[in-house]
């Protein structure tokens, strides 16, 4: 199958059959004015420019979360996502290096990481008997993923592994 060059319907249609959460990949890559004439790796870089955001904005959250807490199980709770998200923006900025040097296969590595990242952070509730997670941010968590998902689909075809 030959991918077009330029992000046509077609293509972004392709992409984000492939992802996890298909209406959101559509929503997102369409909402963003580049993709008008992105290729593949313009593709690449919108979904982890759209990562960055959702992380960089889950951040922040969590910082009003913790701020906004006196339990101090649930603050310990919300430092293990601080790290979490820290972990996961510099992978982001990573991912945009090796997207840059046709690393995809580190590429790859770097936005399964972000997805570990973003489960980390959400298991850290589970496993803590007594803590409940906010929906904000087990959306918020979810978001990551989603947009994480989209990076390995994306690096998956730009290294051949999907035809």
């Amino acid at each position: 199958m030959t991918i077009p060059t330029f992000a046509s319907e077609n293509l972004i249609s392709l992409i984000c059959s492939k992802s996890i959460n298909p209406p959101l990949c559509l929503k997102a890559l369409k909402s963003d004015p580049r993709s008008v004439q992105a290729n593949l790796r313009g593709l690449g870089q919108i979904s982890i420019d759209l990562a960055q955001a959702s992380a960089k904005e889950t951040s922040r959250m969590i910082e009003s979360l913790a701020k906004n807490t006196t339990n101090r199980r649930l603050k310990g709770q919300y430092e293990t996502c601080t790290e979490n998200y820290d972990d996961a923006i510099s992978n982001l900025d990573d991912a945009k290096n090796f997207l840059k040097s046709d690393d995809f296969e580190s590429l790859n590595v770097y936005a399964s990481a972000v997805v570990t990242d973003a489960d980390t952070c959400e298991d850290s509730f589970v496993e803590a008997p007594g803590t409940v997670e906010p929906q904000q941010l087990k959306q918020a968590n979810k978001n990551l993923e989603d947009f994480a998902n989209i990076i390995l689909v994306i690096a998956n075809r730009l290294a051949g592994l999907e035809g």
